[in-house]
């Protein structure tokens, strides 16, 4: 998930990328399966700097 979001950031994802994340997404916020691809990468952008701000506090205690 991180690597098409960040690919996402500079290239556009082909189809079967973009609905790699998708699925990577909605497998972690069900309530995205219908929602844009740009709403799509902000929720996985959240996602991921959510997982990313865990792992650094675990990694602190």
């Amino acid at each position: 998930m991180e690597y098409l979001l960040g690919k996402s950031q500079h290239t556009s994802l082909t189809a079967m990328e973009q609905s790699e994340l998708r699925r990577y997404v909605v497998a972690e916020q069900p309530g995205a399966k219908d929602v844009t691809f740009e709403t799509l990468v902000t929720l996985g952008l959240i996602i991921v700097g959510a997982y990313l701000l865990y792992k650094f506090i675990e990694s602190t205690a």
